[in-house]
């Protein structure tokens, strides 16, 4: 009987004893929830980091890919005349880099990117695209010879197939490549105070394979577990920018502050109450976590999809094989410079130490800052008036600036003869009709008078938004002050009531068009939108 309960008791103290370290054993496989140095700070002063689409950029022998490429702009002339042009972009840069080296062509990218108000860029970085390391290595190669004072991250998006161990090994190889050629040292390389490399993220959680036996665990553990191992795999620590992309939940949110120190916002981030801004922003307040605000200009691709998909067509000749009844054009009402107004105002209110450009580069989605016939120099002033206003180092002083902004055509217009379908896919509650305008943003030193097509209002010092009338022509703009003009100008672009193709994508002109095209293209002769100029003798391609 002694021996009995002897032996039970052993056996109770050894299950409970198994139970222990199996909870131990958990517990220290969760080391990663709620990290201390999930709380340290990302950096410890206000940036603006733009994405940039590693691969879209200009330079002999790399030309633009053919959803921005400028040979496809023109309805006629071109293969993709059957559709009335594939692309509806122009990058400025296409001609004067053509014959220009790697090195010469980032060197264009990051000085203009400074000059419209950007600190540093997060590359786009997929799997199985090696070849953009070359280009990465060029920017860290070309910032330490010309001293030029700008940050770069990567950004890791979307990889997908194949197994976590395998990605992290692909992505492993190629970063250790980046770093071994451009030091892991470089003060170039976005870091945290504390020395960790920030790593933005756009779905790059995919990296992760999650488990179907979640074992009580969140699938943001998993994320974060295959994320430590590359950063292992790289010997750094990572500080890794988790993406929201959707109408996130309060609780998946909480769970992804969890692991991840900081978050930044992608283009859809509203539902019916607002911006979900504001939950993502006041949760990491609560959690002690990092919000980067982000902002976009613009949404409107000029890449042709598959009805009713995300499907790209990568090749011109496809598009054009698929013909106008099976493709579409995606969109976004952004209310003219609303959204990037809005969006900009709201990070500096919640206190967001980064602000993210959606982005510098992406022609073929419309949200592009860097120089393009359309969008000209317009944003770039919003956005260095608005850093300068969040960073307290006025960019504007005793100046006067006038901005327009305007769609070719109201929304309610059919385009003919090449009617391709426009799908607005995000309600954010901006109208289509209040796009009907033209928007005026004035910066002034002192109070004058606003005349656009002869409809005068005064305005007062400093920044102010004025909307007036979409008449179909030129737009004229300019202040009188004392009965003197001032900063007066004409759009060589107009408004028109016939537009021949679908186009939603915004254009923007100003004052100061003159002066930003000189700084950085010197003297060579501008090159504009006038598609529906009618003083124009032909059709201005960009070429």
């Amino acid at each position: 009987m002694q021996k009995t309960t002897v032996h039970t008791v052993s056996i109770v103290m050894m299950i409970v004893a198994l139970c222990c370290c199996i909870i131990l054993q958990s517990c220290a496989q969760d080391n990663l929830k709620n990290a201390t140095e999930l709380s340290l700070s990302i950096t410890n002063k206000k940036m603006v980091i733009a994405h940039c689409m590693t691969n879209i950029i200009r330079y002999k022998g790399h030309k633009f890919e053919d959803s921005c490429d400028p040979d496809y702009y023109s309805p006629k002339g071109n293969i993709s005349a059957p559709i009335g042009g594939l692309t509806q972009v122009v990058p400025m840069n296409d001609r004067l880099l053509k014959d220009a080296s790697l090195d010469e062509a980032v060197e264009f990218e990051m000085r203009t990117a400074i000059k419209s108000g950007i600190d540093g860029f997060q590359f786009y970085y997929t799997l199985y695209n090696d070849s953009w390391d070359d280009i990465i290595k060029a920017y860290f190669r070309v910032a330490d010879a010309k001293n030029i004072d700008f940050k770069l991250a990567l950004c890791i998006s979307h990889p997908s197939g194949s197994t976590e161990d395998k990605k992290i090994h692909e992505f492993a190889k190629r970063i250790n490549g980046i770093m071994d050629a451009v030091g892991r040292n470089n003060s170039h390389w976005l870091r945290t105070p504390d020395g960790r490399l920030v790593v933005y993220l756009w779905y790059g959680e995919q990296i992760a394979d999650i488990p179907a036996n979640l074992k009580g665990k969140p699938e943001q553990y998993y994320m974060a577990k295959a994320f430590k191992k590359l950063g292992d795999a790289v010997s750094e620590k990572f500080a890794c920018i988790y993406c929201i992309n959707e109408n996130i939940t309060k609780q998946k949110l909480n769970s992804v502050l969890d692991y991840f120190p900081a978050v930044w916002v992608w283009t859809l981030p509203y539902k019916e109450q607002g911006y979900i801004g504001n939950l993502v922003a006041d949760e990491c307040k609560k959690r002690n976590r990092t919000f980067e605000g982000s902002t976009f200009n613009d949404f409107y691709t000029s890449k042709l999809l598959k009805r009713g998909t995300w499907d790209m067509f990568h090749d011109v000749q496809d598009a054009v094989n698929a013909g106008m009844e099976n493709v579409e054009r995606k969109y976004v009402a952004t209310g003219l410079s609303y959204n990037f107004r809005n969006l900009f105002e709201f990070g500096m209110k919640r206190e967001a130490s980064v602000i993210n450009i959606i982005t510098w580069n992406d022609y073929p989605e419309g949200h592009h800052i860097a120089p393009e016939i359309n969008h000209n120099d317009g944003f770039a002033i919003l956005l260095n008036y608005y850093k300068g206003v969040w960073k307290q180092q006025p960019f504007y002083k005793d100046e006067d600036v006038i901005v327009t902004f305007f769609k070719k055509y109201k929304h309610n217009v059919t385009p003919k003869p090449f009617d391709i379908p426009v799908v607005s896919f995000e309600e954010n509650g901006v109208s289509l009709a209040s796009e009907d305008a033209i928007e005026v943003v004035t910066i002034l030193k002192d109070k004058a008078s606003l005349n656009v097509n002869g409809k005068i209002v005064d305005v007062p010092a400093g920044f102010a938004v004025t909307r007036f009338p979409q008449t179909a022509g030129a737009v004229t703009a300019f202040i009188i002050r004392n009965g003197v003009e001032v900063k007066k100008f004409t759009t060589p672009e107009w408004i028109t009531d016939k537009p021949y193709r679908s186009d939603r994508i915004t254009y923007s002109y100003s004052s100061e068009f003159g002066k930003y095209y000189k700084s950085i293209f010197g003297d060579l002769p501008p090159i504009y939108s006038m598609e529906y100029n009618a003083d124009s003798s032909r059709l201005n391609t960009g070429r």
